[in-house]
């Protein structure tokens, strides 16, 4: 089922995402599908969580410049494949989209909260310095190298995610 509709997502995106669309593409029987997810923006949250999960399992080196590093390349390897630029640009939705109620929102949330560990267990051990919102922190490691995979079609390559992980590291430190 996950893959259905991740095929979808990628395929239509969240715009055009369509529970009896995908059962009559993929030969799913629609009634199991409603029985385990109800709506279609249950399968399309959990398939973009699914698709997350190796992001989502926040590093944990023992320092917080080695995380920043280890989560930009998690994220550069994920948004690299084909599947993954698609589920990536399926997220970007507007008003019009099937499920303009918060599931993108929701998704993004849930996977701020997985990765937010990374920032709490530094804040802990003295790393960050005073102030810092991790949200902001979070989205200086995540939003350049989603933009870059959004914009183009370059690979992401290792020196860039380790780049923007450095960027952000010098811009939340404690000094």
């Amino acid at each position: 089922m996950l893959a259905a509709a991740h095929d979808e997502l990628a395929r239509w995106g969240l715009e055009r995402f369509d529970i009896p669309t995908m059962c009559a593409r993929h030969k799913i029987d629609e009634a199991v599908v409603t029985r385990y997810w109800g709506e279609g923006r249950n399968l399309a949250l959990d398939a973009l969580l699914y698709w997350s999960d190796d992001v989502l399992a926040s590093p944990d080196t023992g320092s917080l410049r080695s995380d920043l590093r280890a989560l930009a390349a998690a994220v550069a390897r994920q948004v690299n494949g084909e599947l993954g630029r698609s589920l990536l640009r399926a997220m970007v939705v507007d008003d019009r989209a099937a499920f303009a109620d918060g599931t993108r929102m929701e998704f993004w949330m849930r996977r701020f909260g997985a990765i937010r560990a990374v920032f709490e267990r530094a804040d802990a051990r003295g790393e960050i310095r005073e102030g810092v919102d991790l949200i902001a922190a979070m989205q200086m490691v995540l939003a350049p190298i989603n933009v870059r995979a959004l914009y183009t079609a370059d690979p992401i390559e290792p020196q860039y995610s380790e780049t923007i992980a450095d960027l952000a590291w010098h811009a939340i430190a404690q000094r």
